[in-house]
């Protein structure tokens, strides 16, 4: 009775399976940002700092506003 139930796959390991292709496919689409993203900072260094430190000023903000 045990070995039965140990020899049926468990629902568990069905959606293991399942979402195998699922991050598989996150993976590569991420690699493929992160390419372009490598490419654009190559191509303009000075916009990528500058949209960068843009960013982290807008983040600091809200932080400060929501810490009030």
């Amino acid at each position: 009775m045990i070995t039965d139930q140990i020899a049926e796959e468990s629902p568990l390991a069905r959606q293991a399976q399942q979402g195998q292709p699922r991050l598989v496919a996150v993976r590569s689409r991420l690699t493929d940002l992160e390419q372009q993203a490598r490419t654009r900072i190559r191509q303009r260094p000075v916009v990528a700092v500058l949209a960068a430190v843009g960013v982290g000023y807008l983040v600091a903000r809200l932080v400060s506003r929501v810490m009030r």
